[in-house]
């Protein structure tokens, strides 16, 4: 696994300690165009997406999947945030670069956000939601989640009492953090926590890291919280790195 830091520029961030394990990312890669749009050198091209619907909960709920990969033993399941929806994987090529790693990638809208609109859930109603999701959507082992800023509020409770149906997940800035009471702290499922540069909420990987001290640490340089789409060529690369040598291998 690699190791990169700067010494001087993460003293300036006031960055939490960090165990042994975690990932540090912090290269120059000049300037980025304004925040949530990826410099037009870097943006990938949007692939094509199967898009079909599947009932959950008595929700019609959307889903993307990259063509091509329906047969892969390893699937991973992309959430989104508050602002977001399934197309934003497709848009900054994170469908086109699982499906090249020839997973299973699928990404959904959440109710009240995108195809799928509607009101949102309660609070109370995601963890139990997210459960008939996965089971609508036929997953297979090993399954990895992408769990972004809101879609924590569905992701960390589920994780709780189904951590060991996961063989990793990726917690971009989820929220609900400071809430969760009950993580699965002998759980040995793969954890990589990524957060912007730029973001308020890095300082909250402090707490995942006294919850989940196994957890590795990603962060992607003059990135906001969106951090996939300010740089989404090497959110795609460490994903796919994390895929690699921690799923896997």
């Amino acid at each position: 696994m690699n190791f990169s830091s700067c010494t001087s520029s993460l003293a300036q961030m006031a960055l939490p300690r960090l165990s042994q394990k975690l990932i540090v990312v912090f290269c120059l890669l000049g300037p980025l165009l304004v925040l949530h749009r990826p410099n037009s050198e870097t943006r990938p091209h949007a692939m094509e997406a199967e898009s079909r619907f599947v009932d959950v909960s008595g929700h019609r709920i959307r889903v993307l999947e990259a063509p091509g990969n329906s047969d892969a033993s390893a699937t991973v399941v992309l959430l989104h945030g508050q602002s977001f929806q399934a197309s934003t994987w497709q848009e900054c090529g994170t469908l086109q670069a699982l499906a090249k790693h020839g997973v299973r990638a699928l990404a959904v809208d959440l109710p009240g956000h995108g195809v799928t609109g509607g009101p949102s859930l309660a609070l109370q109603e995601r963890p139990a939601f997210l459960e008939q999701l996965l089971k609508a959507l036929s997953v297979r082992q090993p399954l990895v989640l992408v769990i972004p800023s809101m879609s924590g509020s569905y992701a960390l409770p589920w994780i709780s009492s189904h951590a060991d149906e996961l063989a990793g997940w990726v917690a971009v800035a989820p929220v609900g953090l400071s809430l969760w009471t009950d993580p699965p702290a002998h759980s040995k499922t793969k954890v990589l926590a990524v957060y912007g540069s730029r973001d308020a909420m890095r300082s909250d990987y402090a707490l995942l890291e006294d919850k989940l001290p196994q957890s590795q640490f990603l962060l992607i340089p003059d990135a906001g919280h969106a951090c996939y789409l300010d740089n989404p060529a090497l959110f795609n690369r460490e994903l796919i790195r994390f895929l690699e040598n921690e799923v896997e291998g």
